[in-house]
């Protein structure tokens, strides 16, 4: 099974990054999804906090250890310094990791590039990632991001997204907009972000 989002985009690394900008990466993303900083918000923000927090320890526990990542890494098709270039065909592709439905052979295959790019994609699921990671996947399969934000006095921290039109697994016309309402903690303690359904 593979899907998009790699335990390096949870993180937001890239997959060279060093053992100590992991562990800052995953700190830093664990501190935002801190019950503090989430005290009287919607579920529809739970919800997608509960996702980020469960990948989050799962990239932490996948990449933290050398010998998970490296198998891990052989697995996205990753290389590592003096192995040589994956083919051309081979992007950083990885196993679902929780965050949404399960892709079959039929769906990487409608993502595999080739010389006429599909007129349609699959709508990747993105709830549950930090902004900068949804950026990334949207871009991989042709869907431009419009960001809603629920915070109106945000912390400068980057934002989790909680929801998603259209819908994972939706098919849509490559370059369709992929429009993520994204949640920041509050600098005002005790304002409540306005999600709708």
């Amino acid at each position: 099974m593979t899907a998009l989002v790699t335990w390096y985009d949870v993180l937001g690394v890239l997959p060279d990054a060093s053992l100590d900008d992991i562990r800052e990466a995953w700190q830093e993303r664990k501190a935002v999804l801190q019950p503090g900083s989430m005290a009287g918000v919607p579920p529809e923000v739970l919800s997608a906090a509960d996702l980020a927090r469960h990948a989050l320890d799962e990239a932490w526990r996948v990449l933290a250890d050398p010998a998970t990542r490296e198998s891990y890494d052989e697995q996205i098709g990753f290389s590592r310094p003096g192995e040589g270039l994956a083919p051309p065909w081979r992007g950083p592709l990885g196993p679902d990791v929780g965050l949404g439905e399960g892709w079959s052979a039929a769906d990487a295959e409608a993502l595999e590039p080739y010389p006429d790019r599909p007129s349609r994609v699959l709508v990747p699921r993105v709830c549950g990632l930090f902004y900068a990671a949804c950026m990334d996947v949207a871009g991989r399969v042709g869907l431009r991001v419009e960001p809603v934000r629920l915070t109106s006095h945000p912390m400068p921290v980057e934002g989790l997204v909680v929801g998603q039109a259209p819908a994972a697994g939706d098919w849509v016309r490559r370059d369709s907009r992929l429009t993520v309402q994204v949640w920041h903690p509050s600098e005002r303690g005790g304002e409540q972000p306005a999600v709708s359904g």
